[in-house]
C-alpha cells in the first residue's frame, strides 16, 4: 500500500490464486519499508491475516465467465 494510509490501490490478476500471492507480496513490500535495514524479513502466518483485517476495503472482482460480470467478494470470501 502507499504511503497515505487513504490511498487505493488497483491491481489484476489472472486467478484467485494469484491474487491471493499479490496480497502476501503487497504485505512483504510493506514489512521491507518498515524494516529497510534488515536482509531477511521472516513472519508467521497471523502477521499476513491481521495485514489482511486492517486492510478495510480489500476487495475481489471475480468475473462470471456465464454473465460475463464481475462479481464482488469482500475478504471473507
Amino acid at each position: 500500500m502507499g504511503k497515505d494510509e487513504k490511498s487505493q490501490t488497483w491491481s489484476q490478476y489472472g486467478s484467485p490464486g494469484e491474487a491471493c500471492d499479490g496480497v502476501c507480496q503487497i504485505f512483504e513490500q510493506k514489512l521491507k519499508r518498515e524494516n529497510p535495514g534488515l536482509r531477511k524479513i521472516t513472519y508467521e502466518i497471523k502477521d499476513l491475516f491481521n495485514f489482511v483485517d486492517d486492510c478495510p476495503d480489500l476487495a475481489c472482482m471475480v468475473l462470471d465467465q456465464d454473465s460475463h460480470t464481475y462479481v464482488p467478494h469482500d475478504k471473507k470470501w
